[in-house]
């Protein structure tokens, strides 16, 4: 709350864990919060200025703590007063320090308005003997954010952005578009062309400095996603053959595992489950985990489109028209072969989205 807030920042503060308390770089443990400074030294045109409000506008649904800085609407060095402000986002815990500067570069893309000299993973803020904060809630962290994989909306076959991205959100529009893309598809050409057709809906167009920063950008977070034991590869994440097991058993489970992820996951009773990540086998209880946790994802992703098909198809044969109308029993009397089959094929669909949602909960 923001009583708890006005007694974390009423004295000088970091937003990190140093090694013997002691802050740098090289002594970062780790942070579950990620601070961005914002001066408004950009522009003399009170026009031009940003507030808190213009953040939530370019990282929608997150949710962030704002702590008004001291020097906030007062003169100095005789310029005039304005907006000073920290903001400080909630983020997934991250323990490397080369990631988490990378993390803030790529939330300065989003907003160029951050101040560029405070990136680093050692960085620290004057408190404020009489705090003035403010809560922005939000569904998500910043974390989450960045690594959305609501990708449908903005790539080939979804509903995409709109034929024109407008100044004032292009930075935020494609830097996101960046890193959601980059990790659908990896690191290569196919992604760097779906960049750039986004790119060309920009109005007036972004320059192609501005382009570069923030694809290298994405790609430098997207250096660090990879080494997560969460990761799962693209050619898997993207698969479309069928993961619907023989029988819904374990060991039905275990076959489908087995048919579709031995290139990266095996288990012996010396090792247990292992898994290859970066060019060798690394034995890794999380990253087995993240696999089933990604089989059975795909599983219900199927199962529901199954499902939709067959209750689609159970509407145009009118067996539906009869189970609306009738007992079960008499309605499995009532059906033709067509409308049988139908039927047959819906219960078989929801049984395996029952499945599916179980070993999800397993």
């Amino acid at each position: 709350d923001e009583e708890s807030l006005r007694a974390a920042v009423c004295r000088d503060y970091v937003c990190a864990e140093y090694k013997n308390s002691y802050r740098s770089g090289d002594n970062f443990l780790g942070a579950d919060c990620l601070p961005v400074d914002c001066d408004n030294d950009h522009s003399e045109n009170p026009a031009d200025w940003v507030r808190p409000a213009d953040v939530a506008a370019a990282f929608p649904d997150v949710g962030f703590a704002v702590h008004y800085s001291r020097c906030h609407m007062r003169e100095k060095n005789g310029k005039p007063a304005r907006p000073k402000f920290h903001i400080l986002f909630p983020i997934t815990r991250i323990t490397d320090a080369a990631a988490y500067s990378d993390m803030k570069k790529l939330v300065s893309t989003i907003f160029p308005y951050f101040d560029t000299r405070a990136l680093d993973a050692a960085r620290f803020f004057f408190g404020t003997s009489r705090a003035e904060v403010e809560l922005f809630p939000g569904r998500m962290n910043l974390t989450e954010f960045l690594e959305d994989d609501d990708f449908d909306a903005d790539l080939p076959g979804g509903s995409g952005t709109g034929p024109v991205i407008p100044e004032g959100s292009r930075n935020a529009t494609l830097s996101r578009f960046a890193g959601r893309v980059i990790k659908k598809y990896g690191d290569g050409d196919e992604a760097y062309q779906c960049f750039l057709e986004e790119a060309a809906k920009c109005a007036p167009p972004l320059p192609d400095a501005e382009l570069s920063t923030i694809w290298h950008s994405a790609r430098r977070f997207y250096a660090k996603i990879q080494r997560q034991d969460s990761y799962v590869l693209p050619e898997v994440y993207n698969s479309d053959v069928s993961y619907k097991p023989g029988d819904f058993s374990d060991v039905g489970q275990a076959e489908v595992l087995a048919k579709h992820f031995s290139g990266e996951l095996r288990y012996s009773p010396a090792t247990h489950f292992i898994r290859y990540t970066e060019h060798y086998w690394k034995e890794t209880e999380p990253g087995a985990q993240a696999v089933a946790h990604e089989l059975t994802r795909r599983q219900l992703e199927e199962a529901t489109r199954d499902l939709l098909a067959a209750a689609k198809k159970l509407t145009g044969c009118g067996a539906q028209g009869i189970l609306d109308t009738t007992s079960k029993a008499k309605a499995e009397a009532l059906f033709n072969d067509a409308q049988s089959e139908a039927y047959d094929e819906y219960l078989a669909a929801k049984a395996y989205q029952s499945y599916a949602i179980r070993r999800r909960d397993s």
